[in-house]
């Protein structure tokens, strides 16, 4: 059985406008999962020009299973926001960590919703972020420092 929550955009023409799908067997994962969820999107690159949110989950053993995904019209907060709803309504329970990219409409949605999550930067997007704007700094001295960073990064663990 599987969850799916559609929001049309105009019922006389019959416009898909937001569409979010989950299933039983990925809300059963995150509800044994330890409650760290990892959420990225696509902007508009399918033939119907939507947005495609990706919602996975990490199990103990740090392997990725799918929670869910919605197509969305646009990344506009309020279409954002409805998704997320609908998801955590069929999920139960709410994650403790959240990690994405620096999307600023995914950082007011999990404010407004998820005031007790800690949300975190997606370390590829950090990478690809302190590649960018630390060019100019030698490579070994780059190199140095990006794996103290991530050092510490991977030594945060949660504690039960």
């Amino acid at each position: 059985m599987s969850f799916q929550k559609i929001r049309k955009n105009n019922e006389e023409i019959d416009q898909l406008e937001n569409f979010v799908v989950s299933t039983e067997n990925m809300a059963r994962l995150f509800n044994l999962s330890n409650d760290i969820i990892l959420v990225d999107t696509t902007y508009k690159t399918n033939r119907f020009r939507m947005s495609l949110l990706v919602i996975a989950g990490i199990n103990e053993d740090s392997k990725l299973f799918l929670l869910g995904f919605a197509l969305l019209s646009s990344e506009q907060e309020d279409n954002v926001k409805w998704a997320f709803e609908h998801l955590f309504k069929h999920l139960a329970k709410k994650p403790l960590i959240i990690c994405s990219d620096s999307c600023p409409t995914l950082n007011k949605v999990f404010a407004s919703l998820l005031p007790e999550t800690h949300h975190l930067l997606c370390g590829w997007h950090v990478e690809q972020n302190l590649a960018k704007h630390l060019q100019f700094i030698s490579k070994f001295f780059f190199l140095t420092f990006f794996l103290s960073f991530f050092y510490l990064f991977l030594s945060f663990r949660i504690q039960r």
